[in-house]
């Protein structure tokens, strides 16, 4: 599954908004408050509704208060969310003000969710019934909240055994949700020891864990052998040769290896039977995806998210100009891939098609589009910000001078 365009009316601060989104990325800049982190809500609450259709899981919905547009301390009579997918599957969610029939004047006929349910019984629902093959879709939110991990103290409580539905539990909550791969991680570590032992051969692995080792190395090739150890339980990696538990990394590693380690554990989970599930379709929003990274990794970590999750449609937020411009480099890529390339830093370059990409800057009044078409490449606001720094470093600088000469 993936997202073609999501549309918010008086959703909060935003009275319309209608938002076409990138197949692999959508990149949405923009001040505090100026609604980025509101489209990412909106997208969760309109995908909250497959986990509410779906057995044993519940999905984000709309919070009692605080979702309708006010106006002049007025509430508007209704808030509405409609997405829909690439393959033309359309729904909305809709929260009104009030039952009253004067509030139906102004709301009018909703998409609702009759087709999503129809399309969920379908290609979901009746096929894990029936035993049969299908391939999950997955989606999952990351809030800037997730650099706290909630790292488990005891194995009081872990689950035995893994579904493929729990791959979406908790999927739509923007905070930490850490503990659930690390409970997945140890059973299946556990599921691979015995395999070990039956077949006498420690070489014998588990693919689901293989999928989630290969994706920890892609994006920290400075970390190897993840593993889980007792006594005290804790997740452990090693770092030049040191073995290192997760809590001890800095706040840059942890947060995006807890969103790396809990994704690809997610997609393990929800597809076991793919080649690769890795390579799985997902969607995932990310905000502030520069949360607590030093430039050096914000230069590349959009980058390296593409590479290791091929199928995976990315929605993130940012304020780093870093992040834009290593996007640009990436678009750049892929406009000289057809020349010969010769062996140096450019090869490493993640190629990314402009017909891929969408890009926004958001203002409190409106959304406008950051890419020229004409050129492929995103136009970066973001530097305004350095170029009014450097100004003010200039006109000091030309003040010293002057009292010097």
């Amino acid at each position: 599954m993936r997202l073609k365009r999501v549309k918010l009316e008086n959703f909060r601060a935003k009275e319309h908004l209608n938002l076409d989104l990138g197949r692999r990325l959508t990149l949405l800049i923009g001040a505090n408050g100026s609604g980025k982190t509101t489209i990412l809500d909106g997208i969760a609450i309109g995908l909250g509704a497959i986990l509410t259709h779906l057995p044993t899981l519940s999905g984000s919905t709309f919070k009692k208060t605080g979702e309708i547009r006010q106006v002049d301390n007025k509430i508007m009579p209704y808030t509405r969310i409609a997405l829909e997918t690439t393959s033309g599957l359309k729904w909305d969610r809709t929260q009104r003000r009030d039952k009253s029939k004067t509030s139906d004047l102004f709301i009018g006929a909703g998409l609702g969710l009759k087709g999503l349910e129809q399309s969920l019984d379908r290609d979901v629902i009746d096929p894990l019934n029936e035993g049969q093959d299908f391939e999950l879709p997955l989606f999952v939110y990351y809030g800037v909240s997730r650099a706290l991990l909630d790292l488990p103290q005891s194995r009081k409580g872990f689950l035995k055994q893994h579904a493929r539905l729990e791959s979406l539990a908790n999927a739509l909550n923007a905070d930490s949700r850490f503990k659930s791969a690390f409970v997945w991680f140890y059973n299946k570590e556990n599921e691979e020891h015995r395999l070990q032992k039956e077949h006498r051969d420690f070489d014998v692995t588990l693919p689901e864990l293989d999928a989630v080792r290969r994706a920890i190395t892609a994006l920290f090739p400075d970390l190897s052998d993840p593993r889980i150890e007792l006594n005290p339980l804790r997740f452990v990696l090693k770092q030049a040769g040191e073995c290192l538990n997760i809590g001890q990394l800095s706040d840059g590693y942890k947060t995006l290896l807890g969103l790396v380690i809990d994704l690809s554990a997610r997609l393990a989970m929800a597809n076991p039977h793919l080649p690769d599930p890795l390579a799985a379709e997902a969607i995932v929003m990310i905000d502030e995806v520069d949360l607590h990274l030093h430039p050096s990794w914000q230069k590349h970590v959009v980058g390296d998210l593409l590479k290791t999750f091929p199928n995976t449609q990315f929605i993130i937020t940012t304020h780093s100009p870093y992040i834009v411009e290593a996007i640009n480099n990436q678009l750049k890529r892929d406009r000289i891939s057809i020349y010969p390339i010769p062996e140096s830093e450019i090869q490493e370059v993640v190629p990314l098609s402009p017909g891929d990409v969408a890009a926004y800057l958001m203002t409190a009044e409106d959304e406008q589009s950051l890419l020229d078409t004409e050129l492929g490449l995103l136009d970066d606001r973001l530097l305004e910000n350095f170029n009014d720094l450097n100004r003010l470093y200039d006109k000091m600088r030309d003040i010293e001078w002057e009292h010097r000469s």
